[in-house]
């Protein structure tokens, strides 16, 4: 166990900043998706955004950050959207993390 971890570290010394930054965003991609949402992309470089398929509003859909790792949603977004950003900002935050480490 310890092997696999000395491992990852070094492997983790060796990446760039723009791997780094690549290889959280695409974590927090999949975690995204398996919380149920689709990912679009308006190919600005600076944010994508999250939304449930059923969703029909701009209301219910979440912005995330890829430089800064972080979401952001409207004031009046249903409970449930505030609530999935949360736990998308704590996942980012263990990614940014781990790769601090």
């Amino acid at each position: 166990m310890l092997v696999v971890y000395l491992a990852i570290i070094k492997n983790i010394n060796n990446m760039t900043k723009t791997e780094i930054k690549k290889a959280i965003n695409k974590a927090v991609y999949q975690y995204a998706e398996s919380l149920g949402y689709q990912m679009s992309d308006d190919n600005d470089g600076s944010y994508v955004t999250f939304s449930k398929p059923e969703c029909e509003h701009y209301d219910d859909m979440i912005d995330y950050s890829r430089s800064h790792h972080e979401t952001c949603v409207l004031n009046w977004a249903s409970d449930e959207i505030k609530a999935d950003a949360e736990k998308i900002d704590a996942f980012a935050l263990e990614q940014v993390l781990k790769y601090k480490a």
